[in-house]
């Protein structure tokens, strides 16, 4: 494992894909390790895979973690149901764990399939149920 590294050094923009893939952080006495990138975000999981961190890759891109959390909490019961729990913590998003379908290596259902492309394929595994990981895209298409 290489350098642990503090939430605020990516913030800051002091870290690049790379320095990001092979570092962790120490977040709430846990310590995350880079999953996977979006656009935007590196996203960091815990060790038994049960919360990931997303992180803005530049002080501009804060805006997607604030929407995430606007719609999290804005979201009906019913569609809570359909998505990862999400939290807004100092600036980043603190999500429960899902597996994204792109590693789940799960056939999926035809009324899994739709509600996948109206979520831009960007849901995972809850146990047997998919619900959508990055909120911007829920239910858009």
């Amino acid at each position: 494992m290489g350098k642990i590294i503090t939430v605020q050094d990516i913030v800051e923009q002091k870290v690049t894909l790379a320095e990001a893939s092979s570092m962790a952080i120490m977040h709430k006495g846990e310590l995350f390790t880079y999953f996977d990138e979006g656009l935007t975000r590196f996203v960091f999981s815990n060790e038994d895979r049960t919360k990931v961190i997303k992180l803005e890759k530049t002080k501009q891109d804060n805006h997607f973690n604030e929407l995430e959390n606007e719609i999290y909490q804005k979201a009906s019961k019913e569609n809570r149901e359909l998505m990862a729990e999400t939290e807004l913590v100092d600036g980043f998003i603190e999500q429960e764990f899902v597996m994204p379908i792109k590693f789940g290596g799960r056939k999926l259902s035809m009324e899994q399939i739709r509600f996948s492309r109206s979520c831009r394929n960007e849901v995972g595994w809850k146990g047997d149920r998919l619900v959508c990981f990055d909120l911007d895209e829920f239910k858009k298409y």
